[in-house]
């Protein structure tokens, strides 16, 4: 199956395929309430996130999340059956939401507060498997950082856990050493066409994508990769985001999508 990516552009977009086909329904039958507050948001947001200056940032960030939602549950359909894959699982929200229809949901959570948080609340699915790992360009153990303020409340701060240790909203005090598998390895090591990949790994990504980009046979097994960046928080990783930005234009397959949050 040939993906055409068009996720990975900053500025203007278009609606995706799945938006299309929701807009020719929605004008063949009677609007739900959810659906008229969606399309108003795309009205607005689209209107708003051309303002000067940082509202302008602010709505367009706005904007390419509902564009990404819809993306998101268009390759969830377009997986069902398939294996998906979670990098940065946290308590397991996305990782339910994708083993509705998945074949398997392999789920990885470094941070050992959210890992038994994850256990616990993907208990009754028979079809997901947890590795309590963070995953990197190579094998290694690594520090865990969390937010300065995980102890008063692991729910709220646990999803600001990092292995990178200048991310600005992370204690250099409070970290915990865990394992980082070769995810590269990993990947290849499965033997089978994985539906989607979600990486939400807090500044880690930047290492595994570079990784990733230059394995175009492992790269060609996955439909959808949809990643969060986190150069705001890291400020050093701006060029090499930048750079993913451009190699991830010219790829055909996965679709990549690198607004996720």
């Amino acid at each position: 199956m040939q993906l055409k990516n068009r996720y990975a552009i900053h500025g203007e977009m278009l609606l995706s395929p799945a938006e299309m086909e929701w807009s020719r329904s929605k004008g063949r039958e009677t609007m739900k309430i959810s659906d008229l507050i969606r399309a108003y948001k795309y009205y607005q947001y689209n209107l708003l996130r051309k303002l000067p200056g940082e509202w302008g940032r602010v709505y367009q960030h706005k904007f390419l999340w509902l564009q990404t939602r819809a993306a998101f549950d268009e390759a969830l359909r377009r997986s069902e059956g398939m294996t998906c894959i979670d990098l940065g699982a946290n308590v397991g929200s996305y990782t339910r939401k994708m083993a509705m229809g998945a074949k398997q949901v392999i789920a990885f959570e470094p941070d050992p507060w959210a890992f038994a948080e994850l256990r616990a609340n993907i208990a009754d699915l028979d079809n997901v498997k947890i590795e309590n790992a963070a995953a990197g360009a190579c094998e290694k153990k690594a520090l865990l950082y969390r937010h300065p303020l995980f102890e008063n409340n692991p729910a709220s701060h646990s999803e600001a856990s990092t292995i990178i240790s200048d991310k600005r909203n992370i204690s250099q005090e409070n970290a915990v050493e865990v394992r980082q598998i070769d995810f590269i390895r990993y990947l290849e090591g499965l033997g089978e066409d994985i539906g989607i990949l979600k990486i939400d790994i807090e500044g880690a990504e930047v290492d595994l994508l570079e990784s990733l980009f230059e394995k175009p046979d492992v790269l060609a097994r996955i439909d959808y990769i949809f990643a969060e960046t986190h150069e705001k928080r890291i400020p050093a990783h701006k060029p090499r985001v930048n750079t993913l930005y451009e190699k991830a234009r010219s790829i055909e397959r996965p679709c990549i999508n690198l607004s996720w949050h």
